[in-house]
């Protein structure tokens, strides 16, 4: 889980722009990561060493895993692994921005070390320990907007993020988010939360992103906007505002009222206070959650 908040951090150290970040998002899911990077990665071989087998390779007509055997920078059974291991997102985006010429590969090295060291990352034990390093992340990503986040919506953001890793793909990176008065919205679904505090949400996103969303979300190949790919953002939010209830209910033994979805489109959302933008990149489009509180 913890990977999709590198673009976020890469953003905060301004060392990409949103635009490099989508496109290297956009990019990372049709093409492969290289075995140098993992190698790194995964603390078996350095840069120098990656760079020394990648200039041999220049040369010769073999591949990087067999001569970095011949260099004893690797060992076969070390190989095996890394041709087996599931690939984390942020390398997969971190060599899309190298390949870009964004960054170089010893500043993504340094990025990925410094991101570890500075959210004190490490082997959790258990799940209830991993969501309290989601719950630290969340609130990270909040500070910029200067409000103060109240603890129920960093527990309803980290089920959220929980639920799109779930049903829709983990292949994404949350945006920097904003506060705004208003946002013109596309394809939209919005939910009130009553009870003993309040919250509107919405989840808006535009035709294209809408109908890739809704294929992933019910395992249904659209290939147009249609009222099954409608509903189907209004299920997503339903889904998710019904087991955050359900959540506050058994945590906190606080009765939550769920208003039924509507459905909006081509709309202006408006608030008197700052209303709370949350965009979420994915590869097929760009999704965003905005929150009345």
């Amino acid at each position: 889980m913890y990977a999709q908040f590198f673009g976020n951090y890469l953003l905060s150290k301004h060392v990409v722009t949103p635009e490099q970040l989508i496109q290297a998002i956009e990019e990372q899911h049709i093409r492969h990561i290289k075995l140098g990077l993992l190698a790194i990665h995964a603390g078996l071989m350095t840069v120098e060493q990656v760079d020394k087998v990648l200039i041999r390779q220049a040369h010769e007509n073999k591949r990087f895993g067999e001569l970095a055997i011949e260099e004893q920078f690797l060992t076969e059974e070390q190989l095996a692994g890394l041709l087996k291991q599931q690939i984390p997102v942020y390398l997969l985006i971190g060599e899309r921005l190298v390949e870009n010429g964004f960054l170089s590969e010893t500043q993504l090295e340094e990025l990925i070390t410094s991101y570890k060291q500075e959210n004190h990352f490490k082997h959790l034990a258990n799940a209830d320990e991993q969501q309290e390093n989601l719950q630290a992340l969340t609130r990270s990503l909040f500070m910029i907007t200067t409000l103060h986040i109240p603890e129920y919506l960093i527990k309803y953001l980290t089920l959220l993020f929980n639920n799109l890793v779930r049903f829709i793909g983990d292949d994404f990176l949350p945006l920097n988010p904003t506060l705004a008065s208003e946002h013109v919205a596309n394809h939209c679904s919005g939910q009130i939360i009553n009870g003993e505090f309040s919250l509107t949400a919405y989840l808006d996103m535009e035709e294209d992103a809408a109908i890739a969303f809704a294929s992933r979300f019910t395992g249904t190949e659209y290939k147009e906007f249609n009222e099954y790919v409608d509903a189907s953002i209004g299920d997503f939010l339903n889904w998710q505002n019904g087991l955050f209830n359900v959540n506050i209910s058994n945590e906190e033994s606080v009765e939550l009222i769920l208003n039924p979805v509507v459905n909006l489109q081509n709309i202006m959302l408006s608030s008197s206070s700052d209303m709370i933008l949350l965009p979420i990149a994915y590869p097929f489009g760009t999704i965003t959650f905005v929150f009345k509180l």
